[in-house]
């Protein structure tokens, strides 16, 4: 086991070293197109109709394998090339698929097992004495056999009728690994919910969880590969950083691995916390590189709630942060929604955001296909339906308070306020994990005050947005002086609850809000999205808008 662990235990050194080699971004708001350039935050995006291909095939075309083969070997080589993941002599390495249910090839709910394939294709020819491993741990299904082991009657009864599904099966894995066996490759499937399992500390003690029991053989691994599939879901997307929640042993963590067993509690999966979650995996795993299938992916939903969708495309990159990010703008969202961006940086890992990641190959803005959002997948209101829906507001804030209950500046006062932190009275920056901004904590919990939240935001030109705002009780916002939103009375919160057409100019712009709170927290939240009103793609961040980011 000591390749990965020994890298797990210099992951502080290695995080200091990704900061060391991350680009400075840039003023553009999107990812830059250049020539191949391999580093830690370049991502190669390419699609079946690429004219560098010998035989480009239109992207609205089925494909087959040895078309798959040449798209996964473009992006491999455009990032990096395999021998830069896979060392030549390499004993084991593990490719993970998301397979979270049995489903059959070409639904979109699966990895398809061509991508996988091609991965294993270009290992062996980088590593051609390595065993090979087809590894997941699903918790949609249960390989046969196993039943019992879930500690569930239903999965006693399941193994006694013979009623488990193989999603290894069903999704078509088998048969890879079984043609590849007969030429000559070392490799077959493993559940790794019933792996084994190493004890490995977060580096910094962790966002979700101080540790993580994570399955032997992705530690013992000296490479693990993650090919993730792309899709719409309550966590706005899943792709390479959720996919990593199969390396967690499911007769530990339980079926669903947020239900825990007897002896071993299950993981912080809510919304308000997935995005720490799944930093801390990438913490504690270190993927070695990601090998994203847009063949066919899911939107409107990650499961059967969702519809397929064809794109034909093929992404690669060491880093899964920058990775997802240029999924996330090849799907329609706005990468600065994406919040384990943030949360990474503030860890010391990855690229920050958009602008920091250079893009090989394709361009984002011919292959972009705006898949529709998973809101609806989850029922209307509910706390997943929201993160799935609502970017990312500002998280950045400076307060002033508890004020007096009822507490107003005049118009002259107004006018010649300027927050800032640290000073007169405003806290220093506080940064919150979430859209829903609640100072009650930082504030020593007061009752029956007025509390002030300050902060800032650059428009990159003038435009007509849509202000999506909420709070518990009262609630005014100003942007530079100019009051834009009243709400008096008290409600339960919801993310977007008002959506409230206005139009902002170009240029940097100070936010002021004012909350009120006679009983319990004081949750408000906020953010300039789209003009987009339909649910099915409305709530992302305007393009180019950046909010202040502490410094």
């Amino acid at each position: 086991m000591e390749p990965r662990l020994v890298r797990c235990r210099s992951a502080v050194s290695a995080f200091l070293g990704l900061l060391l080699l991350c680009p400075t971004p840039s003023a553009a708001s999107s990812a830059t197109h250049v020539a191949p350039a391999p580093g830690p935050f370049a991502v190669a995006v390419v699609s079946s109709d690429d004219p560098a291909l010998a035989e480009p095939v239109p992207r609205d075309q089925p494909l087959t394998a040895d078309e798959v083969l040449a798209m996964t070997r473009r992006a491999v080589a455009l990032a990096g090339g395999m021998e830069a993941f896979v060392s030549a002599n390499a004993r084991l390495v593990v490719i993970k698929p998301n397979v979270v249910v049995a489903a059959a090839p070409g639904t979109g709910m699966t990895t398809d097992p061509q991508v996988v394939r091609a991965v294993a294709v270009l290992v062996h020819e980088a590593a051609p004495a390595a065993r090979l491993l087809i590894a997941e741990g699903p918790g949609g299904w249960v390989s046969p056999g196993h039943g019992a082991n879930t500690g569930s009657l239903m999965g006693w009864f399941a193994d006694v009728l013979g009623v488990n599904r193989d999603g290894f099966e069903v999704g078509g894995y088998r048969a890879v690994a079984a043609e590849l066996r007969a030429r000559g490759l070392q490799i077959d499937c493993l559940d790794l919910n019933f792996d084994d399992a190493v004890s490995v500390p977060v580096p910094g003690g962790g966002l979700a969880m101080p540790h993580y029991e994570v399955a032997a053989t992705i530690m013992a691994a000296d490479a693990w590969i993650n090919c993730p599939v792309m899709k719409s879901h309550g966590s706005k997307i899943t792709c390479c950083l959720k996919n990593a929640i199969g390396i967690l042993p499911g007769n530990l963590y339980g079926f669903s691995k947020d239900r825990g067993t007897d002896n071993h509690p299950g993981i912080v999966h809510t919304p308000s916390r997935i995005d720490e979650l799944l930093v801390d995996l990438w913490a504690v795993s270190r993927v070695d590189l990601n090998v994203v299938d847009g063949i066919v992916g899911r939107e409107g939903g990650a499961f059967d709630g969702g519809t397929a969708v064809r794109t034909n495309l093929v992404l690669a990159g060491r880093d899964p942060v920058a990775t997802d990010l240029v999924a996330a703008q090849l799907m329609g969202f706005n990468p600065d929604d994406m919040e384990p961006a943030e949360l990474a940086r503030r860890c010391g890992m990855g690229p920050g955001s958009i602008r920091g990641v250079t893009v090989c190959g394709g361009r984002v803005e011919r292959l972009r296909h705006r898949y529709r959002k998973a809101g609806g997948a989850y029922g209307s209101g509910s706390s997943w339906a929201q993160q799935a829906v609502y970017g990312m507001g500002p998280r950045y804030w400076t307060f002033l308070g508890p004020l007096p209950a009822g507490h107003r500046f005049s118009d002259a006062e107004l006018a010649a306020l300027a927050p800032a932190p640290g000073v007169a009275g405003w806290s220093p920056p506080i940064f919150f994990g979430h859209d829903v901004i609640d100072p009650s904590a930082a504030l020593g919990n007061p009752q029956d005050c007025t509390v002030y939240a300050a902060t800032r935001f650059t428009m990159p030109e003038t435009a007509q947005t849509r202000l999506w705002v909420s709070s518990q009780e009262d609630l005014t916002i100003w942007i530079d002086g100019r009051q834009v939103y009243q709400f008096a009375g008290r409600r339960t919160h919801r993310l977007g609850a008002d959506r409230v057409p206005l139009q902002v100019d170009a240029g940097a712009h100070r936010l002021l809000v004012r909350a009120t709170q006679g009983r319990g927290d004081i949750p408000f939240s906020l953010n300039l999205c789209e003009p987009v009103d339909d649910e099915a793609y409305a709530g992302n961040r305007y393009p180019g808008l950046l909010y202040w980011n502490g410094d």
